[in-house]
């Protein structure tokens, strides 16, 4: 009998000894958790000062003003049927929809609208050159004898109707935040477009088109009619935008 309680004895002794060991494995995985910091979403969109290589601290005198105006009054211009390179800020490939459209007037290549800084460089040291993405987009076009290098942001936005203001109020678009209530939609554009031989550039934004959400039946839902708007928001955005384009730049006379 005396050995049975010895073996008991010792038995329990390592049970407890196990749960106190997964009770102290179980509160180092809570305090893992708990400590644990998600690191913030990186932005891939392109910026101005990354496109052209801007240095604010760069000292800037009134000579080269006045050599920038001068260089500036060569116009830009791009034939019909010329080559050029398209860019879609924060894309590795511009939307088909907009390519589709300036295939209308151009021949054109693409190429990724996120810059280095922004890639993933995993075991690489990074470089110690870094040019304006204007000028490796330059440079990509002179070897493949494209012309101009356009580049472009294109924002999604909703607008909600305020009872209060008697207006629309416009802010970007989120999926799933209260889309009921959205009651149209628009693309906000701006355009860079960067003559390759002479570095010349021009950005502008071209007027957005609104587009109504049609009010669905009663106990119907809005999700296909608000994926169907967006559709149709942006190919009327980038056919509208192509043949401004076109007629701003096609003549060599931008229109101010």
């Amino acid at each position: 009998m005396e050995y049975k309680k010895i073996i008991v004895g010792i038995t329990s002794t390592i049970f407890c000894l196990t749960l106190s060991g997964c009770n102290q494995q179980g509160k180092f995985i809570d305090t893992q958790k708990s400590t644990y910091k998600s690191r913030p979403a990186v932005s891939t969109q392109l910026t101005e000062q990354e496109l052209f290589g801007w240095d604010p601290t760069a000292e800037i005198t009134e000579e080269d003003i006045q050599d920038a105006i001068a260089q500036a009054e060569e116009e830009i211009s791009i034939p019909r049927g010329a080559s050029l390179i398209l860019v879609q800020s924060g894309e590795k490939n511009p939307d088909a929809d907009m390519q589709k459209e300036l295939e209308k007037y151009y021949k054109v290549a693409t190429f990724s609208g996120i810059p280095p800084s922004k890639r993933s460089h995993a075991n690489k040291e990074p470089s110690a050159i870094a040019n304006s993405y204007a000028l490796t987009l330059r440079y990509l076009g002179a070897k493949g004898r494209q012309s101009t290098v356009i580049v472009y942001w294109p924002t999604l936005q909703m607008g909600k109707f305020d009872k209060e203001a008697n207006a629309v109020v416009w802010q970007d678009y989120q999926p799933g935040s209260n889309n009921d209530q959205i009651s149209s939609l628009r693309y906000l554009t701006r355009y860079a477009v960067i003559d390759v031989k002479t570095g010349n550039w021009e950005m502008y934004s071209p007027t957005s088109i609104e587009t109504a959400i049609p009010t669905p039946p009663v106990n119907t839902t809005k999700v296909k009619d608000l994926e169907n708007v967006i559709k149709k928001s942006k190919q009327q955005t980038y056919q509208v935008n192509a043949q401004e384009i076109y007629s701003r730049f096609t003549s060599g006379k931008s229109k101010h």
